[in-house]
Order: C-alpha cells, then sequence, then structure tokens
C-alpha cells in the first residue's frame, strides 16, 4: 500500500537525531530539526545520494575535500559513495531528500 501523507505525530527519529517523513518508491525525506553546533562530525560516506535545503542556521559541509558553508536558502547535494563530513555552526534546520530510501 503506498503511503500519501505521514502526519508530524507519525513521523520516526533516527540513530542520529533526524526526523523520518515521507517515503516513496525511489527517495525518502528527512528533516533535520533545531540540531545544535557539538563540533565536526566524523567522515562517513552513504550508499544514497542526498539533495537538501536550509530552513535556518548554519553548517560547515566538506564533501570530497570541498567545504561549503550552508545559509538558510542553500541547497547543497552529496553524491552516493562520496566522503563527507559536517559541522553545525548555528542551531540547524534542514530538510533532505535521499534516493533510494533511507530510514523507515
Amino acid at each position: 500500500m503506498t503511503t500519501y501523507k505521514v502526519s508530524q505525530r507519525d513521523t520516526t527519529h533516527g540513530p542520529d537525531g533526524e526526523h523520518h517523513l515521507i517515503r516513496g518508491q525511489h527517495a525518502s525525506m528527512r528533516l533535520w530539526h533545531r540540531e545544535e553546533p557539538a563540533g565536526e562530525k566524523p567522515e562517513t560516506r552513504a550508499e544514497y545520494e542526498t539533495l537538501g535545503y536550509v530552513i535556518s542556521g548554519r553548517a560547515e559541509l566538506t564533501v570530497d575535500g570541498q567545504t561549503v558553508t550552508l545559509e538558510p536558502g542553500d541547497s547543497y547535494c552529496v553524491p552516493m559513495n562520496a566522503p563527507h563530513r559536517y559541522r553545525i555552526l548555528e542551531t540547524l534546520t534542514a530538510v533532505e531528500v535521499t534516493t533510494p530510501p533511507t530510514g523507515k
């Protein structure tokens, strides 16, 4: 059965604090809500592509050795299997789409 709507009360939370939103056959959405600065996260790679949009706050994202500063209104891309890490500079709220889907 296809899910066409997920209400806030029905979202699930992932191990890193992300809120899993809607999930389709080929992509899923997640929300990073009021993530606080806590130092640089370790470098990682993921078996999915991530497209994101910053709603509020600021962060530094390093992908393949290139560092960019993300601010409200900025969108970003982390390619599948690309080495990346991030550091939150100011309390961050961002929404991301991952393909293939992640989470529940």
